[in-house]
């Protein structure tokens, strides 16, 4: 057994980590996987060229060349740590200059470099500089290089997919349930929202041996199943949440808002809106709001028309129960029990802690809901800063103080960070998969209580 593992070695206690320091997960990001997911960008926009020449002509042609062009020019960059370049075009170039600004600071003017700054802003600039190169060229303005993937995801999930939809039709067409069983299926559909994290694009696209496996999602009947879904979960806090949950039980005005901040197109979609939909069936809230990216961003992550597009594919659906549902969520949306919004701070590299100031409209939105729930490796980074805690340090105390309302974290690991681990865990995980935290086969579920 690994003994005496405190925290993620090779970098600094509770500093941000950075591909700074070699051999890190942050390294070998930067090094190997983002400029492997560039040249499939890349290889993307190239098979485009022959649709916009019979559309346009040669101005088609030189379009995609010259996005290709800056799109390698990037890579390079990247690969040989060159300086940055400001991002110039979009609503959130102010937001993107005070990061720059910070840098240049630091660096005495100069302009901070690829291995240089923080994994969490080299990554996230990456996806802002692919997304402001097509939004700059003629033709691929609204062209999400990312699209094909996430169909094909949710084509591929399809057999989980109709189980899972299947399996909630029946529990939401049964007579009442005893509050002994409706903890049961809320803790089994939670576990599976959890689960469905584990379906990342990105990391398929990118880590040669991470496992995107279905085998958690195999069986939906709860019990023995239920228990197997907790297995590898280092943090559990589902009975927190549940008593949590019990204060929303009752009808109270203007207390009855659950959002997802979401993750992943996909099965992972799906399996968000089953749980919305349980929560708003059994009475624990009068609406659910979705938050979405504005941008194609770390390959899987979902926009708005990708909501819409799962929408579209459940209700078109020759199964009975995928299209009765997918066409209600449709009338949710519609009359408003169900929301989608999406705002620029999902897509800039800020820890959620700067939200108060950086976006105070977004933060005073979160705080109108009684519950927040924030899915995936990406936005567990952003709540914790990316920052290397001590395996140990509370979940709450790793926050630095991001409390619009009560948080919840649904995760599966994929970032060599984590926090709020009983003593020991982290040796046992390391001792059963040396890759522990990259690899999707350990989660967290944990949760901030608002003062």
């Amino acid at each position: 057994m690994a003994a005496g593992l405190t925290q993620t070695p090779g970098y600094p206690v509770s500093k941000r980590m950075s591909p700074r320091y070699e051999g890190t997960f942050a390294y070998v990001t930067v090094k190997d996987r983002m400029p492997r997911i560039l040249t499939q960008v890349i290889d993307t926009i190239h098979r485009e060229q022959e649709k916009l020449k019979e559309l346009h002509g040669e101005a088609g042609t030189e379009d995609v060349k010259s996005a290709i062009g800056q799109l390698s020019e990037l890579r390079y960059e990247m690969q040989t740590s060159k300086p940055m370049v400001p991002i110039k075009v979009g609503v959130d170039v102010k937001e993107w200059a005070m990061v720059f600004d910070a840098y240049r600071s630091q660096l005495q003017g100069e302009e901070p470099q690829w291995f240089s700054v923080s994994w969490l802003f080299a990554e996230c600039y990456m996806y802002r500089k692919i997304a402001e190169v097509l939004h700059t060229s003629t033709f691929l303005k609204d062209f999400d290089p990312f699209a094909a993937q996430k169909e094909a995801s949710f084509r591929s999930s399809l057999p989980q997919i109709t189980a899972l939809i299947g399996y909630l039709s029946r529990l939401i067409g049964q007579s009442k349930h005893s509050p002994s069983e409706l903890r049961v299926e809320f803790e089994h559909l939670l576990l599976l929202c959890l689960w469905g994290n584990k379906m990342d694009l990105s990391m398929m696209a990118s880590v040669d041996d991470y496992d995107g496996g279905q085998e958690h999602l195999s069986s939906l009947d709860a019990g023995p199943h239920a228990q197997e879904l907790r297995t590898n979960i280092l943090a559990d806090h589902s009975t927190a949440l549940w008593e949590l949950l019990q204060l929303v039980s009752t009808p109270k005005e203007g207390y009855r808002r659950i959002d997802f901040v979401l993750d992943n197109a996909g099965f992972e979609i799906v399996s968000d809106l089953c749980l919305a939909e349980w929560l708003l069936s059994e009475g624990f809230a009068d609406k659910v709001q979705f938050h979405l990216k504005q941008l194609p961003w770390f390959v899987s992550d979902a926009l708005i028309k990708d909501f819409d597009w799962t929408l579209e594919s459940l209700a078109s659906h020759d199964d009975t129960a995928m299209a009765e549902l997918g066409r209600k969520w449709k009338a949710r949306v519609k009359e408003g029990s169900m929301a989608v919004t999406d705002h620029p701070f999902w897509t800039t590299s800020f820890e959620y802690a700067a939200m108060k100031t950086v976006a105070p409209e977004l933060y005073k939105q979160l705080s109108q809901a009684f519950l927040v729930f924030f899915k995936g490796d990406l936005n567990y980074r952003k709540l914790l800063a990316d920052r290397n805690w001590l395996y140990t340090e509370t979940f709450s105390m790793a926050l630095g103080g991001f409390e619009p309302t009560n948080v919840c974290a649904l995760r599966t690991l994929k970032a060599d960070l984590v926090t709020g681990l009983a003593p020991g865990v982290a040796e046992r995980a390391a001792s059963e998969n040396k890759d522990w935290m990259i690899t999707g086969q350990y989660a967290v579920l944990q949760v901030h209580n608002k003062k």
